[in-house]
């Protein structure tokens, strides 16, 4: 395991500019001197997420998720603090090796955890070996089962040992195999591809499968896909596929299989299918753009993955009607990430997925295909065909109606306009109709598609902040307002103690800490904390614009700690006046509590 020096950190958020990384998950636009999207962290229809290209940082207004790159990196790709630094110096092609030192970790949680990932990592690795030495062994005897199968379904050795493909065979227990690598059991189990049952008894959770290993984008091996050749075993019926349950390195729904593979190419688009073998075949007959979405609904995450790579996509799912349900859902989440989505339509019915397609008519005609691939409103108008009757005169009605809501989702107007003139002439009919439709969808699109700005954003968070807190976030404001006079006069003029807000008292003390050893100016704070509730509470306060007013501002928040102090001493000395004391201290207590009122009044 490498550990590095915080230099790295400083190197990876200087090389990656924040809007460039975010944009390539979320649609930013841009909004004044920021940038404004949907946030990927919470479902919303108007957005809140802010992106600030002068502070380097995000923050979004609804969920209150925020920090700099790195925050970003680790929440969106569920990485720890330093996998997300590592992914960031890949991504700028910084040579990590240059930072790395004996130990950095001082924290003991953190050492395990990665500690933790690191052993999965490798456990992965040792059982794919496994796996497909398993598949290799199998495939030098004269014949079996298992290299029946493999030569039914046109694996050739090439294309075995490109993507790792194995066997889980269970003739050598792989428990003991890994016990005997050095893994513990609570290793083993950690990994989900060992069960423990009621007895005690271990048993591989992919036992008679051929094994699918599944990598991120680092090519790691992260999880398997088992998919039985035989349904029955030793007479008993299993389930056709067994897939790694989720753990502290796997999540299905933020993985595509052989993107590994497929981003090491230029892509102008990526085609996804369904299964493991469409997108095995699609990457050995020369389509390397193929990827597989693990047989699950196409998700949110996914999309905002593809989108780093490419803007164009091609969903092959099956042609059976479960595929088709699952290719109308994909196509909005992939269109909502801003992508361009077009759907590959077989041009043959005895064929249900590319698989079978390749194997059967070729590359060259599969090819043919794909650049004849139809646009989600021509895939949207063909289902909404397939359903009705259009000799009848109300399923015609329902179905232009139907038309029209689809239309009125397009935001290109010449787009809108060139598919309206093309859908009137093929049904044939006057195309005002169909634009009158259409222009009650955007009416009521128009209405509910506000685009927030900054200042409604501001009264946003200052609605959910109270007075005293803020007053007290105008103080860190100052500490990072990068001006030395004035960061001078608080540090000498507020304490700790004068903070009352616990949160932002957390984070006070904590830039005066860093002050004894950096000078705060030239740092970027946000990546000396990775407690996520201080980058949440320091991220707000980063988006206080006090630009300008720095000076004003310090005045007041030194004159408002001043009358605070008056206050709680005048209401001492009223405390003590009511209680038994001598004549003398009465006096005194006396002309100090005037004082007060004298100088209460002056600052009034």
């Amino acid at each position: 395991m490498a550990y590095y020096s915080g230099d790295l950190i400083e190197e990876v958020i200087s090389q990656n500019d924040i809007v460039e990384v975010i944009s390539e998950y979320v649609v930013l636009k841009k909004s004044g001197r920021n940038y404004m999207g949907l946030c990927p962290f919470h479902r919303e229809k108007t957005p809140s997420f802010c992106v600030s290209m002068d502070k380097q940082i995000f923050k979004c207004f609804g969920c209150s998720e925020g920090g700099n790159v790195i925050s970003f990196i680790m929440k969106i790709e569920n990485l720890d603090f330093w996998d997300a630094v590592e992914m960031l110096a890949e991504r700028a092609n910084i040579d990590t090796s240059r930072f790395e030192v004996k130990n950095y970790y001082d924290n003991k949680k953190d050492t395990q955890m990665k500690d933790l990932k690191d052993t999965l990592f490798n456990l992965n690795r040792d059982v794919g070996i496994f796996y497909h030495n398993n598949l290799i062994e199998l495939l030098k005897d004269a014949s079996n089962p298992v290299k029946d199968y493999i030569i039914k379904r046109k694996l050739d050795i090439k294309t075995i040992n490109k993507f790792g493909i194995g066997y889980a065979t269970g003739k050598i227990p792989l428990y003991d195999h890994l016990i005997s690598l050095g893994y513990t059991k609570d290793d083993i189990l950690a990994s989900g591809i060992i069960i423990e049952n009621n007895n005690g008894k271990m048993y591989d959770r992919f036992y008679s499968r051929i094994i699918f290993p599944i990598f991120d984008i680092r090519d790691r091996i992260i999880a398997f896909g088992g998919r039985a050749f035989s349904t029955k075993v030793l007479e008993k019926t299993i389930p056709k596929y067994v897939n790694s349950p989720e753990n502290d390195i796997y999540h299905k729904g933020k993985t595509l299989y052989l993107m590994n593979f497929a981003k090491r190419e230029k892509l102008e688009n990526i085609i996804i299918v369904e299964g493991y073998m469409d997108a095995i075949a699609l990457q050995k007959f020369g389509f390397t753009n193929a990827v597989a979405s693990l047989g699950t609904a196409l998700t949110e995450n996914q999309a905002r993955l593809i989108k780093k790579y490419t803007d164009n996509v091609i969903i092959g799912y099956d042609q059976d009607g479960a595929g088709q349900a699952a290719t109308m859902r994909g196509l909005d989440i992939l269109a909502n990430h801003g992508l361009n989505v077009k759907v590959l339509r077989l041009d043959h019915d005895d064929v249900k997925d590319p698989d079978e397609y390749l194997n059967k008519y070729g590359a060259e005609r599969l090819k043919k295909c794909i650049e004849s691939a139809i646009s989600l409103v021509e895939f949207k108008v063909s289902i909404l065909e397939k359903d009705l009757d259009l000799e009848n005169f109300d399923s015609k009605v329902r179905f232009l109606t139907g038309v029209s809501n689809i239309l009125a989702k397009i935001d290109n107007n010449i787009e809108r306009d060139m598919y309206i003139d093309k859908i009137a002439k093929k049904y044939g009919m006057s195309p005002g109709p169909i634009i009158k439709e259409v222009e009650k969808g955007l009416t009521k699109k128009s209405g509910n598609d506000v685009f927030v700005d900054m200042q409604s954003l501001n009264k946003k968070m200052q609605l959910v902040t109270n007075v005293r807190k803020r007053q007290e976030q105008y103080i860190v404001a100052l500490l990072l307002s990068k001006k030395p006079a004035i960061q001078q006069e608080i540090v000498k003029n507020i304490k700790s103690s004068d903070i009352d807000n616990e949160d932002v008292r957390k984070i006070f003390d904590f830039i005066l800490s860093l002050m004894d050893n950096y000078d705060i100016n030239k740092i970027d704070i946000l990546s000396k904390i990775q407690d996520e509730d201080m980058v949440k509470e320091i991220t707000d306060i980063m988006y206080i614009d006090i630009s300008g007013y720095e000076n004003k501002l310090l005045q007041d928040v030194l004159k408002n700690k001043k009358k605070e102090k008056l206050y709680a001493r005048r209401d001492e000395i009223l405390k003590r006046l009511d209680q038994d004391i001598s004549k003398d201290e009465s006096e005194i207590i006396k002309y100090e509590l005037n004082q007060i009122v004298i100088e209460l009044s002056k600052l009034k």
